[in-house]
């Protein structure tokens, strides 16, 4: 999702967060997040927010390579009108929102992945049966959970450190590792079935050809790409993915939850593509 779409379809619960809470998030998840790409907040709204904030100014500024960072910190230094460090502060906390949530909000994270199950007709039809899969951002393992017992073994990446612990945790018979969609730590043909459940969507980095590209590189000759619940499925179809439909399973209601992620949203919709 392009960062002016994430500012608009940011949740309630970014109204918890403060822009300096930014500078919170690991190195590997701040050189995510600021990888160049319409995905990417502006160093113009991250300098402006952080106007008043110079020691989270310059612990954004340290995680970026020095060209990017050496920018934000001269951007830093303009004089910046106190309506407009408000505005924009509140765009960085929007735009931004789902990092902050994976990696300072993970419990709450969990139990939304908990209340929305995925549609079980989806993952029956999911060919994971004494094979080798890959899940790619596992989040706190919704789809792991229903995988792993079936697999012959299953390889479960995530870029975030709080979900990556609950994912260990949970699932000791798991290989749980860092990495992200289009830099993944595996062999190419590796995998039998390489999943992901509303991770990616078209824009990079987070998305695009670049993203699908490393997804096919990991999956077997005759293997399986399943994406469940992606942005935009019309992209998806464009190449050459084929849509399943399945019934909306039911939603546990959880009004701490509803009030910070807004209404629940049960993964229904399979993405599938055979190499």
């Amino acid at each position: 999702m392009r960062y002016a779409e994430a500012v608009e379809a940011a949740p309630p619960g970014s109204d918890r967060f403060q822009a300096r809470d930014v500078a919170r998030l690991s190195t590997a998840a701040l050189n995510l997040l600021f990888e160049p790409g319409p995905s990417a907040p502006p160093l113009e709204d991250v300098a402006a927010a952080l106007a008043h904030e110079p020691s989270a100014l310059y612990q954004v500024a340290s995680a970026l390579p020095p060209a990017r960072g050496e920018r934000l910190l001269r951007l830093g230094q303009r004089p910046v009108a106190a309506g407009e460090r408000v505005a924009a502060a509140r765009r960085l906390v929007r735009g931004v929102f789902w990092f902050l949530a994976y990696e300072l909000a993970a419990e709450l994270w969990d139990r939304l992945a908990a209340a929305e199950p995925v549609a079980p007709g989806l993952l029956a039809d999911l060919p994971a049966n004494g094979v080798r899969v890959l899940d790619v951002g596992a989040g706190s393992g919704r789809l792991t959970a229903a995988l792993a017992p079936r697999a012959e073994q299953l390889l479960a990446v995530e870029p975030s450190p709080p979900l990556r612990r609950l994912l260990a945790e949970r699932y000791p018979c798991v290989w749980v590792v860092a990495g992200v969609g289009h830099r993944l730590p595996l062999i190419s043909g590796w995998a039998d079935l390489v999943v992901s459940c509303a991770t990616f969507g078209p824009d990079p980095p987070l998305g695009g050809d670049a993203v699908l590209a490393e997804l096919e590189r990991c999956v077997r000759s005759g293997g399986t790409l399943a994406m469940v619940g992606p942005e935009e499925p019309a992209w998806w179809r464009e190449r050459g993915f084929e849509l399943l439909t399945y019934p909306v399973p039911e939603a546990r209601f959880d009004p701490e939850l509803e009030a910070f992620f807004g209404p629940p949203q049960p993964p229904h919709r399979l993405l599938v593509k055979r190499l």
